[in-house]
């Protein structure tokens, strides 16, 4: 009778140590999943507020226009030189409350400061002082003290803390080194993607000789007129009064907005050629452009055609929210991280009357046509892979490239996630094993695929 009681004893034990794991485990889940959903609402929240924020913007520069219109028209031309000014100062400054705007909707959704997204932005404002105010040839100040008021506002921002950080900054003194500073080519690599290579038509890169890499190119900038930060993507340009006298211009702005005298002809122009007061803020169009393309182009299962107001690409917010997870058998932490792109939409009506987001008419001007923000595809975003909050990556980029392209491939650190990839890269056994994967299997890699496996697919399309 006492052995069969120790035995049962032990099967107790046992049971009761397997309900336990399966409790915690249970535990797990289910934190795991509140914290997934918290960072996706939290993030989704930021990107649309951030995107609602990009709208009202473009919406006030497009109100600015019609006015600086409406001056020009009568030859005010002080009145028009101010109304540029205004214009530079919100497309140079304004984006930046974006950043406030995000992180107050992540914070409202649940979402923690994170200090290290809070870093990346803390070391730009030092950048900005250090590089930006002390090389003004190589970045320009749209006006004088203007990078002083930038680092003043951006360090402002920091300081209410980081909920939500902007993922797509197109930081001015950023290096560029294809493929080195490709995220993608990294994901390439961890995934044996190799299908990537042969539609992208780049399986050169099997002969990249990382001990004679080709110069950086740091980015740099003839003017400066956007914000690094959410950006709107606009272009200052010259237009000239001779506009105003078509009759089909004047009905589209004053369709928009505009008021002119009636039956008087414009203002006799006598401003030079090059006057800041002939200045109007339009549509930068290598970024404003028809989605449609891309879209095709990213694969993504789309049912019929995209309706005319939403089928533009152009400014857009990416922010991304870390959530820690708790790992309940191993009494640690995980994170989790969730990226959310949105912009904003609207149209004008045209002189003919139809509506539509952009008018070729006017050659892009920037008119107040936004009226709704959607959540949009990641991979249809722009500057979707800059990844600028994404810590681990920005030390890799300023840190470890540098070192490689001076000391080579020794100079890389292991530690890093990337470094450890390129190392692996740099194994010509590796590299050989891609290579005759691609000679046996090319043919079957028919459409293009993202990064992250041989079946293809995209972590960019949520």
């Amino acid at each position: 009778m006492t052995a069969r009681r120790g035995q049962i004893a032990l099967y107790l034990v046992v049971v009761l140590v397997a309900i336990t794991i399966l409790m915690l485990a249970n535990v797990g889940a289910f934190l795991a999943v509140r914290a997934k959903n918290h960072a996706m609402n939290a993030g989704d929240a930021a990107a649309l507020a951030a995107a609602k924020r990009q709208g009202e913007l473009l919406n006030e520069i497009g109100r600015l226009n019609l006015r600086h219109a409406e001056a020009e028209y009568v030859g005010d031309w002080a009145r028009a030189r101010e109304i540029v000014q205004e214009q530079r100062r919100i497309a140079f400054l304004g984006p930046l409350d974006c950043i406030r705007a995000a992180n107050r909707a992540a914070k409202d959704n649940g979402a923690k400061v994170c200090d290290e997204m809070s870093g990346i932005l803390r070391q730009h404002v030092a950048n900005i002082r250090s590089d930006y105010m002390q090389n003004p040839d190589l970045y320009p100040e749209p006006w004088e003290g203007a990078w002083e008021e930038y680092a003043a506002e951006l360090s402002s921002v920091v300081s209410e803390g980081v909920f939500a950080g902007p993922d797509n900054i197109e930081f001015l003194n950023d290096i560029e080194c294809f493929p080195l500073t490709s995220k993608s080519f990294y994901s390439m690599i961890e995934g044996e993607s190799w299908c990537k290579l042969v539609v992208a038509g780049q399986t050169g890169l099997l002969d990249l000789d990382l001990s004679n890499l080709p110069q950086p190119v740091y980015g740099q900038t003839a003017t400066v007129v956007n914000c690094e930060v959410c950006s709107l993507h606009l272009d200052a340009r010259i237009l000239l009064l001779t506009y105003l006298e078509t009759d089909d211009f004047r009905l589209l702005l004053e369709r928009n907005g505009a008021s002119f005298p009636r039956g008087e002809p414009p203002a006799v122009d006598d401003r030079p050629p090059d006057d800041p007061s002939r200045i109007y803020f339009f549509y930068d169009d290598s970024h404003w452009h028809p989605w449609s393309p891309q879209i095709a182009k990213a694969n993504l299962p789309l049912v019929g055609t995209v309706k005319p107001e939403f089928d533009v690409k152009g400014c857009a917010s990416v922010f991304r929210v870390i959530e820690d997870v708790p790992q309940m058998l191993s009494n640690s932490t995980r994170s989790g991280v969730w990226n959310a792109a949105a912009k904003p939409f609207g149209t004008i009506t045209t002189s003919s009357g139809r509506s539509v987001v952009i008018d070729e008419e006017a050659k892009g001007l920037v008119l107040p046509a936004f009226e709704a923000v959607r959540l949009v595809p990641l991979c249809l975003a722009d500057e979707k892979d800059l990844s600028t909050a994404d810590a681990e990556w920005q030390r890799f980029k300023r840190e470890d490239i540098p070192r490689l392209l001076t000391e080579g491939v020794d100079g890389i650190s292991s530690a890093s996630k990337y470094g450890a990839l390129l190392k692996k890269w740099n194994d010509p056994a590796f590299r050989a094993r891609a290579a005759a994967w691609i000679a046996a299997n090319a043919e079957t890699c028919l459409r293009g695929t993202g990064a992250e496996g041989p079946a293809g697919g995209t972590s960019y399309a949520h």
